[in-house]
């Protein structure tokens, strides 16, 4: 098939489409018929193909993004097709590396092709992973081809962030199922698990040296979190604060090692478990409302990692809820993905679940990741709350001088930011003490 290519153009990307990609993808069978039948490819005609870029105001991106639609004909029947499709805009080798471009698309294209099939066939469940169609990785580009799942019926939610309780809960059920599959396989079948998981590569703290403008966003997003903790909430010892500073004065030596995979907390992480990668199905009848989610996938699998299940947890609750939900529901959410955790991992695995899996294990485990979401927080929760509108282009290419860095950082998102941040940090405080957890032992 051929190389990747990039264009802003949506008539250069359904040419690409009608006269490379889907002659292939028929060929192949990965398009099929309706009775899931392969297709006779000198019978396939495309009628029309329309593409729908995704822009910032939509989503969180470094990745160029669209929607296409195919209208096509088979043995005289029209048919449609909906894909989405993902690529990297152009940039050398080195850049492609440094942004973690490389690790992302091989973790996702193994997710879809093999790691996703082996826990569903293992687990004897589905995933509602998006059906994949297509990826490749080249030196400085990338494609993966997947359906648009939202012609099937799921949707993201329309708020940016902080999830109702209702939603929170099927997400953190979803993610112990996940998680228990993971576990299951680990501990009945460690060398397949080992097996299926070791091409896997570190997509977010593989390298010390970062771009300069993400190492001002990590020391200034630290430097807001202090601050405004400082302001809102006076009872947080300053002796504390210092040594919450002093732990991520190193954000990436820090982040590589919290994560890396330690007995006997070791699963498959989807890596990057947030509002924006999780769709729903909702409700339609009598008695139910059409706000009622009745059903859970998760999407964009870059970020697969083997490592604590809290990695998951953490950052999922610290980016996808806020304060006024997650506080007052804290026991109820977790005491949820601890008995999800269990019933799965029984059913799974046919063993009863390890001592280190129980809810009063798990929970020191949390804590432990605390200090690291609520440093990613403070680099994107801003972001969530009060997007810069820029595409990943732009803000690949953007050299910002440190004030700049520093005044939005500090400032953007406003008080409903600083709000967050500080009760994130006092969360980690009164919980690092209740269960008298040292947060920051080496």
């Amino acid at each position: 098939m051929s190389s990747p290519q990039y264009s802003s153009s949506a008539d250069a990307e359904a040419k690409w489409l009608k006269n490379q990609i889907i002659p292939e993808l028929v060929k192949n069978g990965k398009i099929r018929n309706k009775d899931d039948t392969a297709m006779d490819v000198d019978k396939f005609q495309v009628t029309d193909i329309s593409v729908e870029f995704i822009g910032a105001q939509e989503a969180f991106m470094l990745t160029q993004c669209y929607r296409a639609r195919i209208a096509y004909e088979y043995k005289g029947a029209a048919e449609e097709l909906k894909l989405f499709v993902k690529k990297t805009p152009p940039m050398p080798e080195q850049i492609f590396e440094a942004v973690s471009f490389k690790a992302l698309f091989n973790n996702e294209i193994l997710a879809y092709e093999k790691i996703i099939p082996a826990l569903e066939k293992f687990g004897g469940v589905s995933l509602n992973t998006a059906r994949y169609y297509y990826g490749i990785l080249n030196n400085n580009s990338a494609i993966v081809i997947t359906e648009d799942f939202g012609a099937n019926g799921w949707q993201l939610t329309e708020d940016k962030f902080g999830l109702c309780i209702a939603h929170t809960l099927m997400a953190v059920k979803y993610l112990a199922k996940f998680h228990a599959l993971g576990f299951a396989m680990s501990h009945t079948n460690k060398e397949q698990f080992t097996q299926l998981t070791e091409g896997l590569m570190e997509s977010r703290y593989g390298r010390d040296e970062v771009q300069d403008k993400w190492a001002m966003t990590l020391e200034c997003g630290l430097e807001r979190v202090i601050q405004r903790a400082k302001e809102y909430f006076e009872e947080i010892p300053e002796q504390f604060l210092e040594n919450f500073r002093e732990l991520l004065t190193q954000p990436m030596a820090y982040g590589r090692q919290l994560v890396k995979p330690k007995e006997p907390y070791i699963t498959l992480c989807h890596g990057d478990y947030l509002r924006n990668n999780v769709a729903y199905k909702y409700g339609k009848g009598a008695g139910i409302s059409e706000n009622t989610p009745l059903d859970i996938m998760m999407f964009d699998l870059q970020t697969l990692r083997v490592s604590s299940p809290m990695f998951d947890l953490t950052f999922f609750l610290a980016l996808s809820t806020v304060t006024d939900i997650r506080q007052p529901n804290y026991d109820q959410i977790f005491k949820t993905y601890c008995q999800n955790l269990k019933e799965n991992y029984e059913k799974f695995a046919k063993q009863p679940l390890p001592q280190y899996l129980s809810p009063d294990a798990l929970i020191r485990e949390y804590i432990r990741f605390l200090p690291h979401s609520i440093l990613i927080t403070s680099a994107f929760l801003l972001e969530m709350v009060e997007p810069h509108g820029q595409s990943g282009e732009q803000m690949l290419n953007a050299k910002p001088t440190r004030e700049e860095v520093f005044q939005d950082i500090m400032h953007r998102g406003g008080d409903i930011v600083d709000y967050e941040l500080a009760n994130q940090m006092l969360e980690l405080y009164q919980l690092a003490t209740q269960y008298n957890v040292d947060v920051f032992a080496k």
